[in-house]
């Protein structure tokens, strides 16, 4: 019998392929999942899921199990909640 060779799972998202369509292909590299995005932002999943329960960050739902991020409209949305100093004087 020849040896087979198993291929590792990984829980990241797979690389766009050249078989897929272009607009699925952008659209992956688009969407993070919320490991990604933890990862970016420097902050813990379970912030993330604080987050996304009290609404402060859009998300896209797309199976019950499956949430998926826009980084750019992420940041809009964090940058609502910047801390700005007012007042001060330099």
């Amino acid at each position: 019998m020849p040896a087979t060779e198993e291929v590792p799972k990984t829980s990241e998202t797979p690389a766009p392929t050249e078989s897929q369509p272009p607009a699925l292909r952008s659209l992956q590299r688009e969407l993070l999942s919320k490991q990604e995005l933890a990862l970016t932002l420097g902050v813990s999943p379970r912030t993330l899921d604080s987050w996304v329960a009290q609404k402060r960050i859009p998300f896209l739902r797309i199976t019950p199990r499956l949430t998926k991020f826009k980084l750019d409209r992420v940041i809009a949305a964090l940058d609502r909640y910047e801390v700005r100093e007012v007042g001060a004087t330099r």
